[in-house]
């Protein structure tokens, strides 16, 4: 198997490790701007879950992409209800759309920039 094919799993692993660390309740880490430290780190591990998905599938539709932050944000749904088991760390609606803003900036980010030239919005046959 290819080893660009364990990278979401590698990052989504270190996702789901760094969210079920037992914390203090409360502790956002401080702000910027008017956005929490937290919110921010959602958004970053979770645009960086979507694009590892992205190389690994070598995506080449709207509907592939749409479907990975479908997926991905459905990961950080889970990953929320499993918090609410975790000392210190609680389930939170806001921490998903954070995740979910996450997964489209990575997407779009992967899309507009990340792409090889070669592909184009059409499945190429393999």
């Amino acid at each position: 198997m290819d080893a660009r094919r364990w990278l979401p799993v590698a990052v989504g692993v270190a996702v789901l490790a760094a969210s079920l660390v037992p914390g203090s309740a409360g502790a956002g880490g401080g702000t910027v701007g008017p956005v929490g430290v937290d919110k921010l780190l959602h958004v970053a591990g979770y645009a960086v879950l979507a694009v590892a998905a992205l190389v690994a599938l070598r995506a080449r539709t709207a509907r592939s992409v749409i479907a990975v932050v479908v997926v991905v944000t459905a990961f950080g749904g889970v990953v929320e209800l499993l918090q609410g088991f975790v000392p210190g760390r609680g389930i939170s609606v806001l921490d998903l759309v954070a995740d979910a803003v996450g997964a489209v900036l990575g997407a779009v980010g992967w899309w507009v920039l990340g792409r090889p030239p070669g592909i184009a919005a059409v499945e190429a046959e393999e």
